[in-house]
């Protein structure tokens, strides 16, 4: 069984370096970002299959979801850097509670 450390209590974010051509880039590169961050960051045995941007904030942040291997969605948040060509991905503490 996946283990969370329940001391974390703060937001972990990925960040990556991509060519942007619309909402479908910003989702593909999110992708590799979330399994990442629930790998290493949460210790959990879970791979991003697929994100879809569910709202744009503005000011290129944007709300997504995230399904994971398993079948199970979580909510996560998008940045998008034009300038640095960045991508900066934020899973809530409170989604990965959800997985266990």
């Amino acid at each position: 069984m996946d283990k969370v450390n329940m001391n974390k209590k703060f937001v972990i974010i990925g960040i990556i370096f991509s060519r942007m051509t619309g909402s479908s880039g910003l989702e593909k590169s999110s992708e590799p970002l979330v399994t990442q961050i629930l790998q290493e960051q949460y210790n959990l045995n879970r791979s991003c299959d697929d994100v879809t941007i569910t709202h744009d904030n503005g000011d290129n942040t944007y709300r997504a979801k995230a399904t994971l291997d398993n079948g199970s969605a979580i909510n996560i948040n998008v940045e998008y850097y034009p300038k640095k060509d960045r991508v900066y991905v934020e899973i809530p503490y409170t989604e990965v509670l959800m997985l266990n």
